[in-house]
């Protein structure tokens, strides 16, 4: 780049010393703009000039060609023009700056969702206005209050100041305020129409049966296959029983249920009902709140240690979080039966719980019925029958297998 700026002077120089510039030609590559203007001005016009800081501090690089002669002035504005630049004439003196456009004039807008959160539309639509600016206002803000004294310590806590970002943990934003230009308001309106629609919803109706059978008698999926088939009309989707999972299509959910309770080896735990927002989660929970003891903490300075205690859920406990699309519904479902027992590990002080869970994340369409299962325990007992005052060898020996299962009976409707 100096080999070719050198060239460029020594054409400049040639054509300064030949007097008034009729007809010439010049050309440079890859310089900077500063560098371009001080040589057109010296070398060419050589009339006084004065550059503004940001015209020094640009970086770009120019590459040009062209002729000068009589209106060697209004070529090298008409470059600077087009390179962005503006000379202004002041007592004689060419004052060279930058184009200053004129930024377009921002206006405030201020939108209410109908029915989505206003975090949620603020990311989805952020990406789409960069050199725009979002805020949400807040309706709630979070009064200071005292907090309850430290279980462990028996201190209290210092209040939370009013203002803080503390107070502002449990607030909910209320509206959106979008500050930009006119068309931007209006692209951004039109979008907020398409993304702030009502969520789905849905109510999932279930029921949970401990099926009992002996050790010939198959599984409780065999058995509840049997009792469907002549009593549902609608044809499984997923016939297999293998993978303790059934589907039904069409299928009525009170047909389904008075088939399976009719049987007296279905026994009915519950019937959780649950109508949920998507995205949002239910739970359904029927037992009692046991308390556990939990980790020793050490105070120091020759305190009593002190001793923590968990209260945890046992019973029935059915937790859900559906996610409703167009065509299906994704289904996360928990079911756990639980109750606790009397440790007889070295650790006696505390009870043990002892529980059946199933987990499970599916996808159904509207209206179906499905069939979870799989939860099975299996029982063993065995004794010797014959009179007391008989000896042994006269006495016979009895035993008995038997296995209970869990069944869930789910259908998921769109409201």
């Amino acid at each position: 780049m100096k080999r070719l700026l050198l060239i460029g002077l020594l054409l400049l120089s040639r054509i300064a010393g030949a007097g008034p510039v009729e007809q010439a030609s010049f050309e440079l590559s890859r310089v900077k703009v500063a560098e371009a203007v001080e040589l057109m001005y010296v070398q060419v016009l050589k009339s006084p000039f004065v550059m503004q800081p940001e015209v020094v501090a640009d970086e770009r690089m120019v590459s040009f060609r062209f002729s000068t002669g009589k209106d060697a002035r209004q070529d090298i504005a008409r470059f600077l023009t087009a390179i962005g630049l503006s000379v202004k004439t002041v007592n004689g003196v060419d004052m060279i700056g930058t184009e200053k456009q004129a930024k377009p004039d921002k206006q405030p807008y201020v939108y209410r969702p109908k029915y989505r959160d206003v975090t949620y539309l603020v990311e989805l639509v952020r990406g789409l206005f960069p050199d725009s600016e979002f805020s949400m206002t807040r309706s709630i803000h979070g009064a200071p209050q005292e907090i309850a004294a430290d279980s462990t310590t028996g201190q209290s806590k210092a209040p939370i100041p009013s203002g803080s970002a503390a107070s502002l943990i449990d607030s909910t934003a209320d509206a959106l305020v979008f500050n930009g230009t006119a068309a931007d308001i209006k692209r951004l309106s039109s979008l907020l129409d398409q993304l702030d629609v009502r969520q789905g919803e849905v109510l999932v109706r279930g029921q949970v049966f401990e099926v009992s059978t002996g050790a010939a008698q198959g599984s409780a999926f065999s058995l509840a296959l049997s009792l469907l088939g002549g009593k549902v009309t609608a044809g499984l989707s997923t016939p297999s029983t293998l993978d303790g999972f059934i589907r039904l299509k069409n299928a009525s959910i009170d047909a389904v249920f008075s088939a399976l309770s009719s049987d007296n080896r279905f026994k009915t735990i519950s019937a959780p009902s649950l109508r949920v927002r998507s995205g949002a989660s239910g739970k359904f929970s029927v037992g009692q709140e046991v308390p556990v003891l939990g980790a020793v903490s050490y105070p120091g300075n020759g305190n009593t240690p002190v001793q923590s205690v968990e209260y945890r859920s046992s019973g029935v406990i059915f937790d859900l979080s559906p996610v409703v699309r167009d065509a299906v519904v994704d289904l996360t479902v928990q079911q756990q039966l639980s109750n606790f027992v009397v440790t007889q590990t070295g650790v006696n002080n505390s009870p043990t719980l002892t529980k059946r869970e199933v987990r499970t994340s599916l996808s159904v369409g509207d209206g179906d019925v499905v069939i979870i299962g799989g939860l099975a325990e299996d029982r063993e007992s065995s004794g010797r029958i014959g009179f007391s005052f008989l000896p042994d060898w006269m006495k016979s020996d009895t035993g008995q297998k038997s296995k209970s299962e869990i069944l869930l009976v789910l259908q998921v409707s769109k409201i």
